[in-house]
């Protein structure tokens, strides 16, 4: 999986939430299918995201790419550290493959 291709996918077919507090919310509410974390993400945040991921069974990945490749990808003109996808659309991202 191009990491860069599916969330260009994303970003057109999909739906999502950028940042920590907006994705850690929708962990904790099970909307979220998948989080994807940038190689940026303060450890905090990392942490409580891994904890959220074991009490739910949201999958968290690591992307290496930093929070401004993140944000750019998506379309936005600022850093997201951190990225929900809520519904994958045509993409492959929390679709368990």
């Amino acid at each position: 999986m191009d990491i860069k291709t599916e969330l260009t996918v994303l970003r057109r077919t999909g739906k999502f939430v950028l940042g920590f507090r907006q994705s850690y919310l929708a962990m904790l509410r099970r909307e979220s299918k998948v989080v994807l974390v940038a190689k940026d993400c303060p450890e905090k945040f990392r942490r409580e995201l891994s904890t959220a991921s074991r009490m739910t069974g949201v999958e968290v990945i690591e992307t290496g790419l930093s929070s401004l490749e993140l944000g750019r990808l998506l379309g936005k003109p600022f850093h997201a550290s951190t990225i929900a996808v809520l519904d994958p659309g045509t993409s492959s991202l929390g679709k368990g493959g």
